[in-house]
């Protein structure tokens, strides 16, 4: 008796399970987050849940009691149906944007395959989220890496400083690294921007006065009346408003190091014949002083300005010049050494994303072309000024056409450059855009003048010894040869 109330009890409990479960899953196929399918051995759809719904836009009603196919030509379940093996983790996209994993797996009856169920998974946020996360650990590795070269720059001694891939500022450099180790006064002459401070100061990094003092005047910003109290000081009381101990002046600070008279062709012409003085004797007196100060410094000079003019009528004396330039350095343009404008551009993009704490590592192809093309009249000082701006502006980690200077598109304009890179294709990385912009700059130009090298060398702003030298490097066909038409204007 007791056998049969336990058979009847165990009876009613499975029933129950039964009826629970059903409810049960019911519930749960409807709220699940994947979408379930489910077809018969025949590839007629069985069952369409909620998610199945709002992932692929079918309603239930279309589609239950339909072949798959008519919907999904390509449906998982039907390459189950077929071979009886389950699919796992299928990529799929549904529609633009959405990526999707599928799942397959047959239902069988002993042997035999009587439908298959798809599961699909949309990963669509999840892939977002981890694209973002790897995104952010790019933006870190590329901050860590941009920081770690500005840092060895900036941490390197003298020329090393100087960013450059040109053999004309190789050549420069050579040069100057011999005359550091001599004590004679140099003349650095270049246009504005041109780095005429950056070398004045590598001179004096890669000379014995390395480890004395470095002192800069600016010629052109201190007022003619005070030029005489900065340069040599003043006594106590010499004029309205002196200090009462007196001040050292510019020379006297700098005792056993190097002074940098920076836009030295600014300077009065009744001072010059006092530094000439001081040059030859080194010997000075503070302003209202009676006492000569003994100096051992060295004397570096820079000026923009056409000495030359400038000598021949009378603003700048002969003898200070002859006196100043033992040893002249002529600082090229920017646009007289056109390859290391993609340098620099990478190093100031590097530079200005560390500070400004921005991953910027693509430029359009079509905005280092004219980059490339621009005259940079402001030289190196404009072209830093110009990546600062276009890192600080720029948005999804590119530079853009939108966000340069109006002066560089209409000097590109003018130019006829727009039509040169219209046809410019996908953004790349900067390493592959500056070789890419330039090659194909160079082959339209060609093009444009008919293949006359001395027209394209006058159109691009460079030598033409340079751009034969760019044809070999970037591989364009040319046979080697300077023809008649090449000398022709």
């Amino acid at each position: 008796m007791m056998k049969a109330d336990e058979a009847t009890k165990k009876i009613a409990a499975e029933n129950l399970i039964q009826i629970r479960m059903g409810i049960s899953f019911e519930k749960i196929l409807e709220n699940v987050n994947e979408a379930i399918c489910v077809v018969d051995e025949h590839g007629v759809v069985t069952y369409w849940n909620n998610r199945s719904e709002k992932l692929y836009g079918v309603d239930r009603m279309e589609i239950v009691g339909t072949d798959v196919a008519q919907f999904f030509p390509n449906a998982l379940c039907l390459e189950v149906l077929r071979n009886g093996d389950p699919v796992e983790y299928v990529e799929h996209r549904p529609r633009e944007g959405n990526m999707v994993i599928i799942s397959s797996i047959p239902i069988c009856d002993g042997d035999h395959v009587i439908g298959a169920v798809s599961i699909d998974q949309d990963i669509t946020e999840i892939q977002r989220m981890s694209f973002e996360l790897q995104e952010a650990k790019n933006r870190i590795k590329y901050l860590e890496r941009a920081e770690e070269v500005i840092k060895q720059i900036h941490g390197n001694c003298g020329f090393e400083r100087i960013v450059y891939k040109s053999k004309q500022m190789y050549d420069l450099i050579m040069i100057a690294k011999k005359v550091a180790e001599s004590d004679v006064s140099v003349m650095i002459v270049g246009e504005s921007g041109t780095g005429k401070d950056l070398f004045a100061y590598a001179i004096h990094e890669e000379s014995m006065r390395r480890d004395q003092p470095f002192v800069v005047v600016d010629c052109s910003a201190i007022p003619s009346s005070l030029i005489e109290s900065e340069l040599f000081g003043y006594e106590s009381g010499a004029f309205t408003g002196a200090q009462k101990k007196g001040k050292p002046g510019k020379f006297e600070i700098a005792d056993g190091g190097t002074v940098f008279l920076d836009e030295i062709g600014e300077l009065p012409l009744e001072m010059q014949s006092k530094l000439l003085r001081v040059l030859e004797s080194h010997e000075f007196y503070r302003v209202g002083g009676v006492k000569p100060i003994k100096v051992d410094i060295r004397v570096i000079a820079a000026t923009n300005r056409e000495m030359a003019t400038m000598l021949k009528n009378g603003t700048f004396r002969q003898d200070l010049f002859y006196r100043l330039n033992v040893f002249s350095l002529k600082l090229p343009a920017l646009r007289e050494r056109p390859e290391d404008i993609p340098i620099l551009i990478d190093y100031y993009l590097k530079k200005h994303s560390v500070v400004n704490h921005k991953l910027i590592d693509k430029i359009a192809p079509e905005v280092m072309a004219m980059l490339l093309h621009y005259h940079w009249p402001g030289n190196v000082r404009e072209l830093k000024n110009v990546v600062e701006r276009l890192v600080v502006l720029a948005d999804d980690n590119m530079i853009t056409a939108q966000y340069l200077p109006l002066v560089i598109k209409n000097s590109n304009q003018k130019q006829g450059d727009n039509k040169i890179t219209a046809n410019f294709e996908t953004l790349t990385r900067l390493e592959e855009a500056v070789i890419e912009a330039e090659r194909r700059t160079i082959i339209n130009v060609l093009t444009l003048t008919g293949n006359n090298k001395a027209k394209a060398a006058k159109m691009l702003r460079i030598p033409r010894s340079t751009l034969y030298y760019k044809l070999q490097k970037l591989n364009i066909a040319y046979d080697g040869q300077i023809h008649i038409d090449d000398l022709t204007t």
